[in-house]
């Protein structure tokens, strides 16, 4: 119990922290952090009985690799009572949390609007007790087509397991896209496949609060039969450089 309290305390001051390298909302963006830069993203959840918070730095390796580190599955009840969030007991087929893991993503450009990104995440849920330490991952795979200069589609596939996502299936599609409509605001949104936790649309919208910043704000949509319910997604995006001046804008 020590344990989790000190690792809640750590997320109040930091900030608490989304799945993957740089993501839209749900799914990576398809952007590679340039070379010894770092990102961090900042995203919350918010539901009719709780907030979910998950968040996660990167850092540009250069010749197309980055990686980082994630913190997923924070947050805690409001309704009908306050409770942080914390399940170490897959038996009622909830997904672990909350989950540190490390990313690794390499990109491969292919002729003038085509890219290729192969990533993954691997890590473990937080919990005092050894004996309920699980491994949790996500693999994917992403092609990328870049319609003009801030208008981008997204899909590919992803290979998971039920510590990470919850109940139901462990591989399938997602799909995202980015548009831009004028030189501050976005069109932005993602869709995983299936019925697990992590099987929902979100479409939305971005502002770029400054060269460095962006605030993204969106509606999940659960997929049928899958155990989601409706949210806010409220994102926050901090680029250690100035992002318009890089050929792959990303989130």
């Amino acid at each position: 119990m020590k344990f989790i309290v000190i690792t809640f305390l750590f997320i109040v001051v930091i900030g608490t922290a989304s799945k993957a390298q740089q993501n839209l909302f749900n799914i990576p963006s398809g952007d590679i952090t340039p070379k010894g830069k770092l990102f961090y993203q900042h995203q919350i959840n918010i539901y009719q009985d709780k907030f979910e918070s998950k968040g996660h730095f990167v850092y540009g390796l250069g010749k197309g690799w980055d990686v980082g580190m994630n913190l997923v599955g924070t947050g805690a009840y409001f309704k009908p009572s306050w409770q942080y969030i914390y399940n170490s007991d897959f038996s009622q087929g909830q997904s672990l949390s909350p989950t540190l893991m490390a990313t690794l993503q390499k990109q491969f450009l292919i002729g003038g609007k085509w890219s290729v990104n192969i990533g993954t995440q691997s890590g473990v849920n937080l919990t005092d007790k050894k004996e309920n330490i699980h491994p949790a991952y996500l693999h994917y795979g992403l092609v990328s087509y870049q319609v003009q200069a801030g208008r981008k589609l997204l899909i590919g596939p992803y290979f998971t397991n039920n510590q990470y996502v919850g109940a139901g299936n462990t591989a399938g599609i997602q799909i995202g896209y980015e548009w831009e409509l004028t030189n501050k605001w976005y069109f932005m949104g993602d869709f995983i496949s299936g019925n697990n936790e992590s099987a929902v649309v979100v479409p939305g919208i971005m502002y770029n609060l400054s060269n460095q910043v962006q605030l993204c704000l969106g509606y999940m949509l659960p997929n049928p039969n899958t155990q989601k319910k409706q949210a806010v997604v409220f994102e926050f995006n901090w680029y250690g450089w100035n992002y318009k001046n890089h050929a792959h804008r990303s989130h």
